[in-house]
Order: C-alpha cells, then sequence, then structure tokens
C-alpha cells in the first residue's frame, strides 16, 4: 500500500514539474530597439503596430512575434482605404494596391454606411481590416474587407495607424526598420516587442 502512495506521489511530482515548466513559457517585453531588431528574422511571423508617416513608413509602436503554423491566406493589414479604382475593383492600403476578386466577401459590425456587401460600398477614408494573401508581386489579394470605420467615432487616432499580420521579408539593422508587406516599420526607442519565452 505504501508503495503505491510513494509511486502515486511520484508520479504527481512529475506531473507538477512538467506543468510548471511549461507554464514558464511566458510573454517577455523587450524594449531596447537593437535587441528588437535582433530578435526578429527574415521568415518569421508578426503582428506590427504603429503610427503612419506622411512617406507612408510607420512609427512602430508593438511588435509581437506569433507562433504556430499559419496558413498562406493567414495576412492581415488594418489601415485607412484610399485611391479607391471601381474599374479595377481595387484600392491601396498605404502604398500597397488590393486586389478583390468575384470571391471577397465584405462585412461589418457597426458600419458608418448603410451597407457594406460589395465593392461598390468601399469609400477612401474609410478605417478597414483586410484578411488574404500577400503576394510576391506586392499586392494582397482580398478574402475579406471588414468596414471598421465606426471604430474612428470612438477613436479618431485609428486613422494614422496601421496593424499588419504577416511575415518579415528584410531587416535593417543599421536603419532600425523591418519590412513587412513592403511597408517600412522604423523600429523606434519606445517600441514594445511581445516574444515568447520558455
Amino acid at each position: 500500500m505504501k508503495s503505491r502512495l510513494y509511486i502515486f506521489a511520484a508520479l504527481l511530482a512529475a506531473l507538477l514539474l512538467t506543468t510548471a515548466s511549461s507554464a514558464q513559457a511566458q510573454m517577455r517585453m523587450i524594449t531596447s530597439p537593437a535587441e528588437i531588431v535582433a530578435a526578429l528574422k527574415v521568415g518569421q511571423w508578426v503582428k506590427m503596430e504603429g503610427f503612419v508617416q506622411k512617406d507612408f513608413t510607420v512609427r512602430t509602436k508593438d511588435v509581437e512575434m506569433l507562433t504556430g503554423d499559419f496558413l498562406d491566406d493567414a495576412w492581415s493589414i488594418q489601415a485607412v482605404s484610399r485611391n479607391i479604382d471601381p474599374n479595377k475593383q481595387e484600392f491601396k492600403i498605404l502604398l500597397m494596391p488590393i486586389k478583390t476578386q468575384e470571391n471577397t466577401e465584405y462585412k461589418a459590425k457597426r458600419s458608418i454606411v448603410t451597407t457594406f456587401n460589395s465593392f461598390a460600398n468601399l469609400q477612401g477614408g474609410m478605417l478597414v481590416e483586410v484578411d488574404g494573401t500577400y503576394q510576391k508581386d506586392g499586392t494582397f489579394l482580398a478574402l475579406e474587407i471588414e468596414d471598421k470605420s465606426a471604430d474612428l467615432v470612438d477613436k479618431p487616432e485609428l486613422k494614422n495607424e496601421i496593424e499588419a499580420v504577416g511575415k518579415v521579408e528584410k531587416i535593417d539593422e543599421a536603419r532600425r526598420t523591418v519590412t513587412v508587406m513592403g511597408v517600412t516599420f522604423h523600429i523606434m526607442d519606445n517600441t514594445r516587442l511581445r516574444a515568447v519565452i520558455k
């Protein structure tokens, strides 16, 4: 009986140690620009957030290193739409052409336009989140476009912000820049990197 109790206690202790070591995987905040640039790798999935500048580069506020398996259509970008071209069924976010297709879905939880269910409802200056695939030619193929313009009522500063989820294309350590989807993100002194550590 005592030997069973000892075996049970040993198994329980082993289980607790395993759980404790996996629980130690936690988010670590890195704030040194040099450390942030050094931590990132080309091809790594990241979420970048920041403030759009006049030259369409971005002063980065937050970087998050993402883990897991991502499909080719897991790219996402949220910013203000511009240069709407109804003939080509295209528009731009910053300088990146966003191409739509027949099966592109349009949705809105709260919309500033009456309906948002086709390209015809898209207007310049709308805050949109676009999900789809970033292509090698520098264009973005939209699978879904969500109108988030109603958020501008509560947070007008969002019109100058961008949020992008994608792979790191290029890193320039000397200039402290990271390129994602053709967008240059400047790593600033106040940029924060959230990374999972073990």
